[in-house]
Formats: C-alpha cells, structure tokens, sequence
C-alpha cells in the first residue's frame, strides 16, 4: 500500500512539475505572433507570447481536466486539454474572416452608448478589489541614451476601493544602474490607481463633447466577438469590449508630439495599453504594459531625453495573499528606490 501511495504521489509531481514550450504562428503566412494570450479556463495562471512567438508553460497547480486557451485579436482561439499538451508544441492561429465579422455586425450604437453599457455592466463583469496579484514587473529608464536605471521584481499587488497596497518577496531579479536617482520619479500609485477604468470611463463619458469619435467596427477577441472604436482629442484613446458582456478586454491610449509649456518638455510619443483576460465569467487584469519618449529642459536650461518602458504582466491571481510576498514597499515612493 505505502509503495502505491509513493507511486501515485510520485506520478502526481511529475505531471506538476512539467514545462511546456508553445511556438505560436500564423496559420496562413507561418509568422511568429508575438503578444498572446495564454491561459488556463479554470487555473489561474497567466502567460503571454514573446517577439518570437514563443512562450514557457508552468503545469504546477494545473489540473489535468482543466482547458489551454491561446487567443489573439483578429484570430480565431486554439483549445487544447491539459492532458493533450505535449513538452514541445507548435500552435497555429487562424484569422477571423471578414464574412463571419460581417454577418455577426448588426448594431445602431454610437461610442458613447457602448460606454454607457460598460458602466451599467461594470459590477457584473469585474472584480479588480477581489484577488491578491502575482506579477512580475519591469522598468527600463534611459536618460541621454547613456544613463540607464533598470530593475525586473516579482510583487504582489492588491486593489482595495482603488488604494494600491505593494508587497515584494525581498529579491530582485535584475538590476542595471549606471547613475542611480537620475531623471524621473515613477511611481506605480498614478498607474495602476485606477486599475478597473471605471472612473475614467465615467469622466469619457461626462467629457464626450471634446472628443470626436471613430465608426464602431466588430473583430474577434478569446472566440468573443468585439467592438472596436477609438476616442480622439489630442490623443487616440482605443477600445475593445466584448460585445455580449460589455466588458473592457483592451484599452490603449496613443499620443504623440504633445507640447507641455508649463513643464518645459515634449513627450514625444506615450502608448498605454491595458489587457484583461476572462476567468470564470469575469475580467481579470492581465498586462498593463507603457511607454515614452520626452524632451525637457532642466533647470540650469540643459536639454535632456528620457525614454520609459514600464511592463507589469500579471502572472497568477487568489482571494489570498502569496506566500513570501511579505515586504511592504511604499506605494507612494519610485519603487526602485525601495531596492538600492
């Protein structure tokens, strides 16, 4: 009996233990695509495709019944059972045809309609305030194309009526520094304050007179259909919300060439992209990834570039805390800071 036991107990971690390799293409022209998304229907554990398609599967904690989903925008789902997935697996995407998107297009809805419904479906469809956030989160500043100020952790976030609590597990996974405390303050309370967008989907639609607003159009996102429409004032404000739940799966802002006299600086470019997965009937965060270029002077009139990169890729989610993320980092500070 206690040599069954081991046998089984042994069989058990194996299977846990287990790493996938996925290389995800393009079904008609083989192209790597980069950017998608990777989930179980029932785990919580969250990966996405790199520039080469490329993407490593941890099995630990994942139940042999449970469903592999990869999805792209503009692609039609792959499905695969756990029990099916091979150490080495090339998964092949089909676009969604424009037939099928046209025959599913019926709608009369304006931009701030849909809106509207995302607010009136808000509740329903999100629950940012509910879990504890494994991610793993990257900043890459580099100011005069010489001094660079890089750091890669492993934090738990958690999301209470929109305060940001930050906790780390006390490592860092890597860390260039050639001039510390030069240029930019981050911190991540501004971005991730507002995590659910739902303030700032109410202040698009109080403000909707300063924008000008695209045609509503239909793609297909994670085997959902979509629309898709962008705001505009001096930046483009995208969206993509399911067209059955209303919820927000992607949200990107786009700006460039934005002239800042009071600050005496040009941002040159600034891209924000937010990216929600779905998970047992809700959205969940998933990445949050954002960028820019700046020119600014300062104040002995010495002229200076910037260039941010900020990626947080949420990596698993739970209603409880993660073990080892024991260290409060302020929330309020530039995180780096909290590491020196």
């Amino acid at each position: 009996m206690n040599k069954l036991i081991y046998f089984f107990t042994l069989l058990v971690f194996t299977v846990n233990a287990q790493i996938i390799n996925l290389n995800i293409s393009d079904f008609e022209t083989n192209f790597s695509l980069d950017d998608a998304d990777i989930y179980f229907k029932n785990s919580t554990k969250s990966f996405v495709s790199d520039n080469e398609g490329k993407a490593t599967i941890d099995l630990e904690n994942v139940n042999s019944t449970d469903e592999l989903i990869v999805a792209k925008k503009d692609y039609q789902n792959a499905v695969i059972k756990v029990s099916d997935l091979k150490s080495n697996l090339n998964i092949k995407l089909e676009k969604v045809t424009e037939i099928e998107l046209k025959e599913a297009f019926v709608t009369n809805l304006k931009a701030e309609d849909i809106l509207q419904k995302v607010i009136d479906n808000y509740d329903k469809n999100f629950n940012t305030e509910e879990h504890f956030y494994k991610v793993n989160f990257k900043l890459d500043e580099i100011v005069d194309s010489t001094k660079r100020d890089f750091i890669d952790l492993d934090l738990q976030l958690r999301f209470k009526k929109n305060n940001l609590k930050i906790h780390s597990n006390n490592t860092v996974n890597h860390r260039i520094v050639n001039e510390p405390n030069y240029g930019y303050s981050i911190t991540l309370k501004p971005l991730l304050g507002d995590i659910s967008l739902k303030n700032m989907i109410i202040n698009y639609l109080k403000n909707n007179s300063y924008y000008s607003s695209s045609n509503v159009n239909l793609t297909k996102y994670g085997n959902e259909l979509m629309y898709e429409f962008y705001l505009f004032n001096n930046v483009y404000h995208r969206f993509l919300i399911a067209k059955d739940s209303y919820a927000v799966v992607e949200f990107i802002i786009d700006g460039e060439n934005l002239e800042f006299n009071k600050e005496k600086q040009t941002v040159n470019f600034v891209n924000t992209y937010y990216k929600y997965r779905p998970y047992q009937g809700k959205y969940i965060l998933k990445e949050l990834m954002r960028t820019w270029s700046t020119d600014y002077k300062e104040n002995d009139k010495s002229d200076h570039n910037v260039n941010v990169k900020i990626n947080l890729e949420v990596k698993d989610f739970s209603p409880q805390p993660f073990p080892k993320y024991n260290k409060s980092v302020n929330e309020k500070m530039d995180i780096r800071r909290s590491f020196n």
